[in-house]
């Protein structure tokens, strides 16, 4: 029997490693994750995914992954026929977050990267998960395999990231949306905006969660995956 396609999109320095706990039991789908690493623009992702996803795709997108599927919807708004929208909003982002980015950015072009800090990675998890060597060091690998040159290439390529509240209504995909009231990257009321402008959406409001949460609860993620799909 063929297996229904379900294709995965990841955030900023994530690689397949974000969905392995997920994944692990999902023997019903072909796991299919999409490397947008190369691109330099939101533009140049949906040139990929329009060529990478299967009419009537079903897609998991997870933060700036998630902006790039509701991006691409907007443009092809019959093309994914259901989306699990995980950790993200539809906001731009604001003069304080652009102005951090180019900094960060300078910094980078000059001196050598030696890797995500661990204070940095525990900024992306809860704090009941900041002694979790386990999940600090899955964040802390994917950002090694990817390093350096794909970090300020993605730094750049998102910080072209406007604000598309306005063009969500064109999207008919039916869309569920699972968010964190303590995510300290992605405010809880941006998110909770972004579902209502959405005609067909749905949302789980987690507690006890921060940002990574396909790393903090993958069980969850892996349920809301079989009953929206």
């Amino acid at each position: 029997m063929k297996k229904q396609k379900l294709y995965f999109l990841s955030g900023t320095m994530c690689t397949p490693l974000l969905w392995e706990s997920v994944c692990e039991d999902l023997i019903q789908f072909e796991c299919i994750f999409i490397d947008t690493t190369l691109a330099t623009s939101f533009d140049e992702i949906d040139v990929l995914l329009e060529t990478t996803l299967e009419q009537n795709a079903f897609v998991v997108a997870f933060s700036m992954g998630a902006y790039a599927a509701m991006h691409f919807a907007i443009s092809y708004p019959k093309r994914i026929e259901k989306m699990i929208v995980i950790a993200a909003s539809a906001n731009g982002l604001d003069a304080k977050e652009l102005q951090l980015r180019k900094s960060t950015i300078n910094f980078l072009e000059q001196h050598n990267y030696k890797g995500i800090a661990t204070a940095r990675a525990l900024q992306f998890l809860h704090p009941k998960n900041h002694q979790n060597n386990e999940l600090i060091q899955v964040i802390k690998d994917m950002d090694a395999e990817l390093g350096k040159d794909v970090l300020v290439r993605q730094l750049k390529a998102t910080s072209q990231r406007v604000d598309l509240t306005q063009k969500l209504p064109k999207i008919q995909t039916r869309i569920h949306v699972i968010a964190s009231k303590e995510d300290a990257l992605v405010n809880i009321n941006d998110v909770k905006n972004t579902q209502q402008q959405l005609s067909k959406a749905t949302i789980t409001i987690l507690k006890n969660c921060g940002h990574m949460i396909p790393l903090e609860m993958p069980d969850l993620v892996r349920e809301s995956i079989v009953r929206f799909f």
